[in-house]
């Protein structure tokens, strides 16, 4: 059921590189003025038929994919279409879903990361900061400190990329990170050892335990120089990484993973992660976890990348 919507849209943002024409009110991308003519994605409302239950899902969510796209339908939320790289329908389950956090993250990360994979660009679980113009980007499970890293940098005067979903775009001369939404997710323990003080509570009717910090400054698209993989250890350390652990990690972090064979870009996908891996220098960071060393992760990322 297609419910009717309330708002002076159509709203017009930038993220990923992208210019975006929106529905919908998106607070936490960056606006920009209305150009018609400039437009690479567009958010709709409009009637989305649901993925069937038959479908197996995880966490509430159910998924059917194909070359050209990708229907996702969220039990507590409504289904969205992704298609062509180019356009997301969203069928909301009530009028009052939009306006709810929990939408606009759906939108903002999972649905903009299908677009940017539907585009070509490799999609990676991970963040990104830039270091003097050119791009680290930070690997590891969920909980490893990629979000709390990524802040660190950024308090530390050097500009976010992404701390989520991370999009690698091929340019000519190598592979570049496009500069995502400007937030920052970081828990209460995090955000106090930061000192940060700007970052919101969650919402009164969300589950989510971390802060949202957003960002005023949007960096250019860097060249991508490093990958550090986050591991735990006794000190801050540095190792640089070799041979088949590189592809490895690309592969284990990519986003949407499961969906490489429904959309068939298995192939293509390999291609990308052997790209980086051999074009990138990869370097496995050492640290304890401790938010005391942050400052010095950060001095020993930034010397590395200007070494």
């Amino acid at each position: 059921m297609v419910y009717e919507m309330n708002g002076s849209g159509p709203y017009y943002y930038s993220a990923y590189d992208l210019t975006i024409r929106s529905t919908f009110d998106l607070p936490e991308l960056p606006s920009v003025e209305r150009d018609e003519s400039d437009i690479d994605v567009e958010f709709v409302h409009g009637a989305v038929e649901p993925v069937p239950e038959s479908v197996e899902g995880v966490g509430g969510r159910r998924i059917e994919a194909t070359a050209g796209a990708c229907r996702l339908t969220y039990e507590s939320v409504g289904s969205f279409l992704v298609e062509g790289g180019r356009r997301i329908v969203c069928d909301p389950l009530s009028g009052d879903v939009p306006e709810r956090d929990v939408f606009r993250r759906l939108l903002e990360n999972e649905m903009l990361g299908l677009i940017l994979y539907q585009r070509d660009h490799l999609v990676l679980h991970a963040s990104a900061v830039s270091v003097d113009g050119r791009a680290a980007v930070f690997l590891g499970p969920r909980g490893a400190g990629k979000s709390t890293t990524a802040a660190a940098f950024q308090t530390n005067g050097y500009p976010m990329l992404e701390d989520d979903v991370v999009g690698i775009r091929f340019d000519d001369d190598g592979p570049t990170v496009v500069p995502g939404v400007p937030q920052l997710r970081l828990k209460p323990d995090a955000a106090a050892a930061l000192g940060v003080t700007e970052a919101s509570t969650p919402a009164p009717d969300s589950w989510y335990e971390k802060r949202y910090l957003q960002v005023d400054e949007v960096p250019d698209p860097a060249p991508l120089a490093w990958c550090y993989l986050l591991r735990d250890g006794d000190q801050v350390g540095l190792e640089e990484v070799s041979g088949s652990d590189r592809l490895l990690e690309l592969i284990s972090r990519t986003h949407a993973r499961g969906l490489l064979s429904d959309t068939e870009q298995s192939p293509d996908h390999f291609e990308q992660c052997s790209r980086v891996a051999q074009m990138i220098r990869f370097g496995e960071l050492k640290r304890p976890r401790d938010h005391a060393v942050l400052g010095s992760i950060v001095d020993t990322v930034s010397e590395s990348m200007r070494s």
